[in-house]
């Protein structure tokens, strides 16, 4: 599996799957279960642009997070990290 799939569209909530921290000051780091919104694509496909839950923005590795799913329960949808 290459890791490569269709860009997610801005406003997709993700989910870190691993801690990420970085020296870099374009990078945006953070720690695995943060809840991360996607606010832009880059021109490398292997990264976004997103926000965290403190409004600080930044690029994150794509292959870092997985997208947030939604579970519908009793006909009302939960979002599940």
């Amino acid at each position: 599996m290459s890791g490569i799939h269709a860009p997610w569209s801005t406003g997709t909530e993700c989910v870190a799957k691993y801690n990420f921290q970085t020296p870099n000051e374009q990078d945006l780091p953070f720690c695995k279960g943060d809840v991360l919104t996607i606010i832009g694509v880059t021109r490398d496909p292997n990264w976004y642009r997103a926000r965290n839950t403190v409004g600080r923005e930044g690029t994150i590795p794509a292959n870092y997070v997985q997208k947030r799913e939604g579970v519908k329960s009793g006909g009302k949808l939960s979002l599940m990290p």
